[in-house]
């Protein structure tokens, strides 16, 4: 078929050729095409429009700009050296309320059921801690504690998460037994032996308990105390002042009290705390000071240098804190070896004194 053949089939049977006064033409279709073509034209004016905008909005801000907005709006951010891992803490226990509706069975069976999971939890976290432990520069050999120089090898965070390891670790063999043996009535036994349980499974009745008990330990030492300040005689003093700190810290065990006698090695466990407190002390003064330490930290940091925190807001323990950091604080001694002994022995010395203080004021 010719090219006329085809052109007179069109002419009879395309509904998209219209004969007008001249030739045949596409109109319908090629008014459709520029019809859709206008339309699309219009639709994406407008997006072009908004996506120039929002281009020029979203315009790079100048260095002076960025520095402005990537300041902190809290005054000091918390520190990752000086805060160890919050796996070390005791995770939150929520514990369900009783509706009055609902029976007693059932009050008790959510009950039991949220310690079950705050017991996992915990001992979920101590391996959780064991394995951040194992990658942590302090599971290498490391200087002594005592240092009063903080240096970044090994951090804050490194040592406290060391010491609550090895603590909890000691407790878990005995404490996994407490619990598939006593189960849903673990939070009663540990009441009576709060000792038993590792840091991250201690519900917070029972952190209160130990606290109170600590605290009034602590008090009776102090009036004890008291009467031997005015002694002359330095050795006598000076063993009344171990046993002192020892009751203060609870580094002893509270029958030595009942008997009336010292813990044995007093002397060398308080002199061994004042040096773990007096370079605590200068690890938070170089790595931010109090303000960087979370709310939980400010509370355990107070309790470790004796200072009463039940009853007491956390602002107000951040003030005896920096209170303890101040007047702790050697004074400048220079920058050599015997510089830094010196400055070291004068902070053991202000620590051992501020332990002594009268009714564990500051």
């Amino acid at each position: 078929m010719n090219l006329h053949t085809g052109l007179r089939l069109a002419r009879t049977q395309s509904p998209f050729l219209r004969h007008g006064s001249g030739p045949y033409v596409l109109a319908p279709l090629l008014a459709n095409r520029t019809s859709l073509k206008q339309s699309s034209l219009s639709r994406t004016a407008p997006r072009r429009a908004a996506s120039t905008a929002s281009q020029t909005k979203a315009a790079p801000k100048s260095v002076s700009e960025l520095v402005s907005s990537s300041r902190p709006s809290a005054p000091i951010p918390a520190s990752a050296t000086l805060n160890p891992p919050a796996s070390t803490r005791p995770p939150p226990l929520e514990l369900p309320t009783r509706d009055p509706q609902s029976s007693l069975f059932s009050y008790l069976f959510r009950l039991g059921k949220a310690y079950t999971s705050f017991y996992k939890a915990g001992l979920r976290a101590i391996f959780v801690n064991r394995r951040l432990l194992s990658q942590s520069p302090s599971a290498t050999p490391t200087p002594s504690s005592s240092t009063i120089a903080a240096s970044s090898f090994p951090t804050r965070s490194d040592i406290l998460l060391r010491a609550r390891v090895r603590h909890d670790i000691s407790r878990l063999p005995l404490f996994g037994l407490l619990v598939l043996l006593c189960g849903e009535f673990t939070p009663l036994i540990v009441l009576v032996f709060p000792r038993l349980t590792p840091y991250t499974c201690r519900i917070p009745k029972q952190s209160e308990a130990m606290r109170r008990t600590s605290e009034a330990r602590r008090a009776a030492s102090f009036r004890v105390l008291q009467h031997h300040l005015p002694s002359d005689d330095s050795a006598a003093l000076g063993s009344v002042a171990n046993g002192h700190i020892c009751r203060s810290l609870g580094l002893a065990s509270p029958l030595w009290d009942k008997i009336g006698f010292d813990a044995p090695f007093a002397g060398t466990l308080a002199r061994r705390a004042v040096q773990r407190i007096a370079a605590d002390d200068a690890m938070i003064r170089e790595g931010g000071g109090v303000g960087a330490l979370v709310d939980d930290e400010v509370v355990l940091a107070c309790e470790d240098r004796g200072i009463d925190v039940l009853d007491k807001s956390v602002g107000e323990l951040r003030n005896r804190l920096e209170e303890w950091l101040r007047k702790t604080a050697p004074k400048g001694h220079g920058g050599g070896a015997a510089a830094k002994e010196s400055a070291q022995r004068e902070a053991e010395d202000k620590v051992r004194r501020m332990l002594l203080e009268p009714d564990g004021r500051i």
